[in-house]
C-alpha cells in the first residue's frame, strides 16, 4: 500500500520542478499580470542639410593704384551672391558687385566700378549659429566712366584676386553675414582701342575723342594696376 502513495509523490514533484515559478507558457504572462508589450522605435533620419542659399548685400570698396597709395577712390556696392556647399567645409561662391564713385564731400563722382568673382569658401563650424570662414577668389573688375559704351566696359576688364574672410550668424535659413577682402587688381594692356567716349583708369585720368591716335599695333596701359579692400554686409536664405 505504500507503494502507490510514494509513486504519486514522485510524480507531483517532478512536474512541479519542470514548472519553475516564473516559467509560462508564451503569451501568458505571469499569473494577474498582463503581457508587455514593447513599442518598435523609430529612427528619424537627420535633416537634409540645406546647400544652396543666395545672399542680397551692400557695402564698400575702396582702389588705388599701384604705387600711388595716396590716389584712392571709394565706391559704394551691391553685392548679388548664389552659393553652393559642395562638402561639409567647402562652398563655392559666384558673385557680381557693382556701384558708383563716392565723393569726400558727399556727392557721386563720374565713375563706376563693375566686378565678377568666383570664389571659394571654407567654413571652420558649418551648420552652428556664429561661424566663419576663409575665402580666395578670382574674376574680373572694371573702373569705366558712367556713360561709356559697352565696347569701352568691355576693354576695361582687368583680372582681379581677392582673399579675404568673413563671420555669419545663422537661424534656420536666415543668416547675416560680414566679409572684409583685400582686392589686387592686375595691370591690363589693351591693344589698339577705339575711343568713342570717356573711359576711365584708376587714377581718375580719362581719355577722350581728342586724345591723339594710337599708332597700329602698339599697346597702352590702361592701368598699372590696383589694390584695395572691401567690405560687404549681406542677408543670406538657405534653400
Amino acid at each position: 500500500m505504500k507503494l502507490p502513495v510514494v509513486l504519486a509523490s514522485l510524480f507531483a514533484a517532478t512536474t512541479a520542478y519542470a514548472q519553475s515559478p516564473g516559467d509560462y507558457e508564451e503569451g501568458t504572462g505571469a499569473p494577474g499580470y498582463a503581457p508587455v508589450e514593447v513599442a518598435p522605435v523609430v529612427v528619424t533620419p537627420p535633416p537634409r542639410p540645406r546647400r544652396w542659399s543666395v545672399g542680397l548685400g551692400v557695402g564698400s570698396l575702396s582702389l588705388s593704384p599701384h604705387g600711388a597709395p595716396e590716389i584712392e577712390s571709394q565706391y559704394s556696392v551691391g553685392q548679388l551672391a548664389v552659393r553652393f556647399l559642395a562638402t561639409r567645409h567647402l562652398e563655392i561662391e559666384l558673385a557680381f558687385a557693382g556701384g558708383r564713385e563716392q565723393l569726400e564731400d558727399g556727392y557721386e563722382g563720374d565713375r563706376e566700378v563693375s566686378q565678377g568673382v568666383l570664389a571659394l569658401r571654407y567654413r571652420f563650424s558649418p551648420g552652428r549659429r556664429w561661424n566663419w570662414w576663409l575665402m580666395a577668389g578670382m574674376g574680373s573688375l572694371a573702373v569705366t566712366h558712367t556713360e561709356a559704351s559697352e565696347e569701352e566696359r568691355e576693354y576695361a576688364q582687368q583680372s582681379t584676386l581677392q582673399f579675404g574672410l568673413g563671420l555669419e550668424r545663422r537661424w534656420s535659413r536666415f543668416a547675416l553675414q560680414l566679409e572684409l577682402r583685400a582686392v589686387g587688381v592686375k595691370a591690363h594692356e589693351a591693344e589698339d582701342m577705339p575711343v568713342s567716349g570717356t573711359l576711365t583708369d584708376a587714377g581718375g585720368n580719362m581719355t577722350t575723342p581728342d586724345a591723339p591716335e594710337r599708332p597700329p599695333g602698339t599697346t597702352t596701359s590702361l592701368s598699372d594696376g590696383m589694390s584695395g579692400g572691401q567690405m560687404v554686409i549681406s542677408g543670406n536664405y538657405y534653400f
